[in-house]
């Protein structure tokens, strides 16, 4: 046994602002992919406009997913300090 003791309660606050973490991280890399990709096919002059404004309409689906998740851990963190 370690020479902090968590309580259940923090336990499982620590378990989902990891699981948030890595939610976020993964998110975010995703974003990154997407962006690159519509940066290529508009750098090659790509003809296909769908497909681009598909990528950027996923781009933005992701974009808000973070708005939330970054809501969510902000609303966790005012929790804590009460």
């Amino acid at each position: 046994f370690g020479i902090f003791s968590f309580g259940k309660k923090e336990n499982t606050m620590a378990t989902a602002t990891m699981k948030d973490a890595r939610i976020t991280a993964r998110v975010m890399a995703q974003h990154r992919h997407l962006d690159t990709q519509i940066e290529n096919l508009e750098r090659k002059n790509f003809h296909n406009r769908e497909l681009i404004i598909d990528l950027k309409k996923q781009k933005l689906k992701i974009k808000d997913r973070l708005a939330s998740i970054s809501l969510r851990e902000d609303r966790q963190s005012k929790k804590e300090l009460e």
